[in-house]
């Protein structure tokens, strides 16, 4: 048997085990195409394609993909990116359709008895050209609908950049906007996944585009990322942040067209949430009066005197406008790197990562940070568990290592604090709503509420055994808890105690997490003041 023949008998074989090893069918189609000398059709149009797809043909550049193989085999007209539904185009689903023909008919012959070399020749040279008509249109679809998918990261990128122009007062360059990304004009039909009655896990569920369709990029922008950028700018600062996204009350210059460009970004921020964070809530509206206010407390904590409550409130706006921050930082280093982000959104962990901590930072901030008195009194908390690290070494090595024990002891002492300071208790109305009479869930608490009797009763024990024991020997007693009582009225006090504590982190666990997280994160501005 002639090398011709052995080329052709291999062919047959890995068409006979085509769907266990498409790799392999692959493999032995173009190993048939080289030993036949089959005319191979034009391949001048992988130029044309993006910098992410030229990749892929880089090692082999007269070569298939196994992936447009995949593709051909389950042709479908709907690919889904973000939630939404793209259609790919009808003259590339026509060249699919083209193609399943000519690799039906070279199946067919592959499976006859005899076969002719001189008819396997033009059923190769056939495939080819049909193959080479199908990848031209259909990647050109997918680097399309790619495009679109990074548009509004492209577009929070380009306010960015706008944004750092007007706060740096200078004009614009020209590589500051991030224009339309595809290769061709946009796609008219495209849907949105609302509009027909689809399974969003069909979207989660996917990797790249759709299952069994082109690679995601993922791994070609690992690649792309070794490169260094040789764009390096100074990095936007916390300073520079609050300026520009405090009230006209706080900053000395016309913030006008900062403020109108930062709101922009963050509704932007938000199309970008709703559909790439989904270890978060997703969240398609978060207000810019978060962000103000945060800017505001930063501001106004530098001016004013340097006091634990003052450090407190510095620090959680601080956490605040670090969140967006972070996520500014991420969308500046991100310019002239569009390719390098993953079309399905929630597939780049960075700025998942990014995204997460903004919508936590701002959650705290939309519950915490107003009305004042609410603020203030988290304020008070977080500055009373610093001092209490600095006297009780016990509680400080428990911050320090983080132990399971310190979750079970930290509601106690936030509980024990807000019945010593009165300017402590909105913080725990807040939590407890279901405590404080005439206070419902989500409403502005008021300086002045009624308490409900069981927060009264634990009041007036706390009163009475006020009268007998130490500030420091109460806290102890709450950091080892009502095994640790000798007498039955602290026993009585501290049961209590512990059952409202496990009321504050089960009501709303995810809450309280990133609420304890706050507390002990800004009780270290206290620590940090003294040191």
């Amino acid at each position: 048997m002639d090398r011709h023949s052995e080329a052709a008998e291999r062919l047959r074989v890995a068409a006979r085990e085509r769907q266990q090893s498409p790799e392999g069918f692959v493999k032995e189609l173009q190993n048939a195409m080289a030993e036949l000398q089959v005319p191979l059709a034009d391949r001048s149009f992988r130029k044309n394609f993006s910098r992410n797809y030229k990749v892929l043909f880089q090692a082999n550049p007269n070569g298939y993909r196994v992936e447009v193989l995949d593709s051909v085999l389950d042709l479908n007209s709907t690919v889904y990116v973000n939630r939404r539904m793209h259609w790919i185009a009808g003259l590339s689903m026509r060249k699919g359709h083209v193609l399943q023909q000519r690799l039906s008919q070279l199946f067919s012959l592959l499976e006859s008895g005899t076969l002719p070399l001189a008819a396997l020749r033009k059923r190769l040279q056939d495939l080819d050209e049909a193959w080479m008509e199908f990848e031209k249109h259909y990647i050109m679809d997918l680097i399309d609908i790619e495009a679109e998918a990074r548009q509004p990261v492209a577009d929070a990128v380009t306010l960015e950049l706008q944004l750092r122009q007007a706060e740096e007062q200078r004009p614009p360059r020209e590589e500051e906007e991030v224009h339309w990304l595809g290769r061709r004009e946009r796609l008219p039909w495209t849907a949105s996944v609302e509009d027909h009655d689809v399974c969003d896990h069909a979207i989660r569920g996917s990797t790249g585009l759709v299952p069994r369709s082109m690679p995601s990029i993922s791994a070609v922008s690992q690649w792309l990322a070794k490169r260094t950028s040789t764009q390096n700018e100074n990095p936007l600062d916390l300073q520079q942040l609050a300026v520009s996204a405090a009230s006209d009350a706080n900053v000395s210059t016309d913030p006008t067209e900062r403020t109108e460009k930062m709101k922009e970004l963050l509704r932007k921020v938000c199309e970008i949430n709703s559909n790439a964070n989904v270890r978060g809530r997703g969240r398609p509206q978060m207000g810019f009066h978060v962000l103000q206010a945060a800017a505001d407390d930063f501001l106004a904590c530098q001016a004013s005197e340097n006091t634990p409550e003052s450090s407190v409130q510095a620090a959680f706006a601080k956490h605040v406008l670090e969140g967006f921050l972070h996520l500014r930082s991420y969308l500046f280093e991100m310019r002239g790197r569009m390719l390098e982000i993953d079309p399905q959104l929630q597939n780049n962990r960075q700025l998942q990562n990014c995204l997460v901590a903004w919508e936590d930072a701002w959650e705290l901030g939309s519950r915490f940070l107003r009305p004042q008195h609410v603020s203030g009194a988290l304020c008070s908390v977080a500055a009373q568990l610093g001092t209490l690290q600095k006297e009780h070494q016990d509680f400080a090595s428990l911050v320090e290592s983080q132990e399971a024990e310190l979750f079970l002891v930290l509601p106690r002492l936030v509980l024990l604090c807000s019945l010593a300071g009165p300017e402590s208790s909105p913080f725990t109305a807040t939590m407890l709503p279901s405590h404080f009479e005439e206070v419902s869930e989500g409403d502005d608490l008021g300086p002045d509420f009624s308490r409900t009797a069981e927060w009264a009763e634990l009041l007036k024990k706390f009163k009475d055994l006020e009268q007998e024991r130490s500030w420091r020997q109460l806290v102890e007693n709450a950091l080892r808890g009502p095994s640790s009582a000798q007498d039955e009225p602290m026993k009585a006090f501290l049961t209590q105690l512990e059952a409202l504590g496990f009321e504050l982190t089960r009501r709303r666990p995810e809450e309280w997490n990133s609420c304890c997280s706050l507390l002990l994160r800004c009780s270290m501005a206290v620590l940090d003041k003294t040191t």
